[in-house]
């Protein structure tokens, strides 16, 4: 492809890439399996019609209830014109995890931890995943809606609301 991609030519390429796409007010919005995510990424990366060449920001989602609970949100933008969009990736806590993207935008890295983090979903083959931002000894993920899964060392929040806490 030698033109830039736009509107419906755009579209069509990325249903032919098996996503689900709808407009959103910041950008096109693409919903695609875990599977199929890092093609989709690279390719929306390195193909010159395209040329997302910066990932602006990737987050979780931890949806609480649902097959697919959690969702990774890559927000991608071209710098030529700043056009955007937005990549959400499903997932079930029973899939694999999806595979790193730091080889295609080296600021996944901590984007990549973060999420590791603060929800406790790894990346396949990212370069050194290890909490960023809580202790080694921090025993749980703090962003996500299972209790089982936060520290059983944190203030429970009516007690701080109350004005008690830990001990």
């Amino acid at each position: 492809m030698s033109e830039r991609l736009e509107g419906e030519a755009l579209r069509a390429w990325l249903v032919a890439f098996g996503a689900e796409v709808d407009r959103a007010a910041d950008g096109l919005c693409v919903r695609i399996t875990v599977d199929r995510a890092r093609s989709l990424l690279r390719a929306l990366r390195e193909e010159p019609a395209l040329s997302m060449t910066r990932l602006v920001d990737l987050t979780a989602i931890d949806r609480g209830v649902g097959e697919a609970r959690f969702e990774l949100v890559y927000r991608l933008a071209r710098s030529a014109d700043g056009e955007r969009v937005r990549v959400v990736v499903p997932l079930a806590e029973a899939e694999p995890p999806p595979e790193s993207v730091v080889s295609l935008w080296p600021a996944a890295d901590w984007l990549e931890r973060e999420i590791f983090d603060l929800f406790g979903l790894s990346f396949r083959s990212h370069p050194g995943l290890r909490r960023l931002l809580l202790p080694q000894s921090f025993g749980g993920a703090p962003l996500r809606k299972d209790p089982g899964q936060r520290d059983a060392t944190a203030p429970d929040s009516a007690k701080v609301a109350a004005g008690g806490g830990p001990s």
